[in-house]
């Protein structure tokens, strides 16, 4: 994603994300030269789209309003196509921190969907970090590095590793990482092969969505002598409306998605 300082006009290709009167959000793509982008049966060419500067309001032909704005992560995670459920924004965040991501860690990644949790872990790792992802499909995998080099860039796939294996019954094989996440059903299943793969001091963080699940991979880390300090929790998202003469809770919120499950990886004398 661009510097919020980025010149225009803007190439092809370049997502935008336009925000109308209702709050609703749009991606959109910045059309190649002497094409059109389609919305709310409005064309707008290559030449308005290129020339829309960051925090702009474009008022269209038919008197519609627009915020136009270079796309965050949440909203990109939000509104890009997709088939398989993403890991919602809230739950990201909340990974990314308790599981001590930061710039130039090798991390391992098992089960991708369409990799919208793989660009939060590419941004934070920045230019000197690794991310080996794993999954049992390789239409996933295909998926996940055309949305790298689509909503980030194809220069964050030289720090992406794909690998269509399934670690549970293979292993990770010379792999190793400071940090590791899993997404799929049954990660305490892969309690040896992370064990094996972790540096000492590393996190493992998997991320289920049944209260089952949550408790089969806690009695799993507290089984493994290699690992301590299980910790589960959830987190629940309520937004507010806020505006005069109305303060009061929004109807809806974004309530259980998933649970998130960590373990640290111990050190033991060879002896043990």
């Amino acid at each position: 994603m661009p510097h919020e300082n980025t010149p225009s006009p803007h190439p092809p290709g370049r997502h935008l994300v336009l925000v109308d009167e209702k709050d609703r959000q749009h991606l959109i793509q910045v059309p190649e030269p002497g094409r059109v982008v389609r919305l709310k049966n409005e064309n707008f060419s290559y030449d308005t789209v290129a020339a829309l500067h960051d925090g702009e309001l474009l008022v269209t032909p038919q008197r519609r309003r627009y915020l136009v704005f270079f796309p965050t992560m949440e909203q990109i995670v939000m509104t890009m196509p997709r088939e398989a459920q993403v890991i919602y924004p809230k739950d990201q965040a909340l990974l990314l921190f308790y599981g001590d991501v930061a710039p130039g860690m090798s991390i391992i990644e098992v089960g991708v969907g369409h990799g919208a949790f793989a660009m939060a872990l590419l941004r934070a790792l920045g230019p000197d970090g690794h991310l080996t992802s794993f999954d049992l499909r390789l239409d996933h995998l295909n998926r996940t590095r055309k949305n790298i080099s689509l909503y980030l860039g194809p220069e964050y796939l030289e720090r992406w590793e794909p690998v269509l294996a399934d670690p549970i019954a293979d292993g990770f094989g010379e792999h190793q990482c400071d940090r590791m996440f899993s997404d799929i059903p049954e990660p305490w299943d892969l309690i040896n092969p992370a064990s094996e793969a972790l540096l000492p001091g590393g996190i493992w963080t998997a991320y289920v969505p049944t209260a089952m699940q949550l408790m089969r991979q806690m009695d799993a880390l507290s089984g493994e002598r290699l690992f301590c300090m299980p910790t589960a929790f959830e987190a629940l998202q309520r937004y507010w409306h806020a505006r005069p003469p109305s303060v009061r809770p929004k109807h809806t919120m974004r309530g259980h998605t998933g649970f998130i499950v960590t373990g640290r990886r111990r050190w033991l004398p060879p002896s043990e």
